[in-house]
């Protein structure tokens, strides 16, 4: 008797099992792919939107069909509404039935990949140019819409809200070496000491800013052409509702190191154009999620699954913007960590002081 149940179990198992039809291989559905962000501080909004696909063919088949992962341009209309918010605690803003602000995106197309797996030829776009009235749109709350045309059933949706403002007017410490926040305190100091000794900014949040990143632009000349690359910081988050962050220590090592990976072969010579542009990149909640469930360090190397907020499809819609912005002067009194005989050391074709800036 023991031995019954476990028999009866694989019994029904088995009737169980006839009365289902799975196939690996099942038919066709249609699951959109959108990826959108907003920036207030641009005049156009771009849109990325794709379909997933789940033949019965082999897989490696599709990957010969240059269009087997987008949509034809009368296929489906992307629509970006903007509802009026009412604002809440920490910052929150909730939307209400009034409809502010509505844009159709206009179908566009660029060149994609040409051959290989998963050829595209074309790589379709999708934009709107809601220009100024961004600015005054910042407290409500963003959807975008997927139609299928000519039913007028709605693919996916999604929404979000604007990274918001703060008022200009920025502050510093007693020891100008401690931050980097007015550039007008700064007029006599040098860059690339502040950055040997302590490295980190200083500055406010943002309303619904979540994760920040400062970066650095450093200029140099070159054949009298004023050039320039961005260089990365850490990033920093917001977990709650806090005024001012301190970001993480951009390091002289990580700042020299990454010029010389710029300028590795260059065979020409250089000059340090006295100053750099401070900024600060933010983005809202769902950004920083899908951000952070790209990163590697967190999920620890495991599988993990990408945050998506497409109801019906996959991706993100989300907002980012630049906080802060400056223009930091450098200057050539020698001190400890003098930024020019740094750069001279990288052997990368630096050569005397500053060069003026153009």
């Amino acid at each position: 008797m023991k031995h019954t149940l476990p028999l009866l179990a694989i019994v029904l198992l088995a009737f169980t099992s006839c009365k289902v039809e799975f196939s690996p291989n099942a038919p066709w559905r249609d699951v959109p792919s959108v990826y959108c962000v907003l920036d207030i501080e641009s005049d156009t909004v771009w849109a990325r939107v794709q379909r997933c696909y789940l033949g019965e063919d082999n897989l490696y088949n599709y990957s010969t069909i240059a269009d087997s992962n987008y949509y034809l341009p009368d296929d489906i209309s992307v629509h970006l509404l903007a509802w009026k918010g009412i604002h809440g605690p920490y910052n929150s803003i909730t939307a209400t039935n009034t409809l502010v602000d509505r844009w159709v995106f206009t179908y566009t197309e660029r060149p994609g990949k040409p051959d290989g797996n998963f050829p595209s030829g074309i790589q379709p776009l999708y934009y709107c140019t809601p220009g100024q009235r961004f600015v005054k749109d910042s407290d409500c709350v963003f959807q975008i819409v997927v139609l299928r045309n000519p039913t007028g059933d709605t693919l996916a949706k999604a929404t979000t809200t604007m990274v918001g403002f703060i008022p200009l007017t920025i502050h510093r410490r007693d020891t100008s070496e401690d931050v980097l926040i007015n550039p007008s305190t700064l007029k006599n100091h040098e860059f690339g000491y502040i950055i040997g000794c302590r490295g980190y900014i200083d500055f406010y949040t943002l309303p619904r800013g979540r994760l920040y990143q400062p970066y650095i632009t450093f200029y140099y000349e070159k054949n009298h052409d004023t050039l320039g690359f961005d260089i990365f910081g850490g990033t920093t988050s917001n977990p709650g509702n806090a005024s001012r962050l301190t970001s993480t220590p951009i390091s002289q090592q990580h700042f020299l190191s990454v010029v010389k990976s710029h300028l590795l072969d260059n065979t020409d010579t250089l000059y340090n154009v006295n100053h750099v542009d401070i900024h600060i990149a933010v983005c809202n909640e769902d950004l920083s999620a899908y951000i952070k469930s790209q990163d590697p360090t967190v999920t620890g190397g495991q599988d993990f699954h990408s945050y998506s907020n497409i109801e019906g499809g996959v991706g993100i819609f989300g907002s980012r913007r630049e906080h802060i912005v400056f223009r930091v002067p450098c200057d050539s009194t020698g001190k400890e960590g003098y930024l020019p005989s740094q750069l001279r050391n990288l052997g990368v074709g630096f050569y005397g002081y500053f060069g003026q800036d153009k």
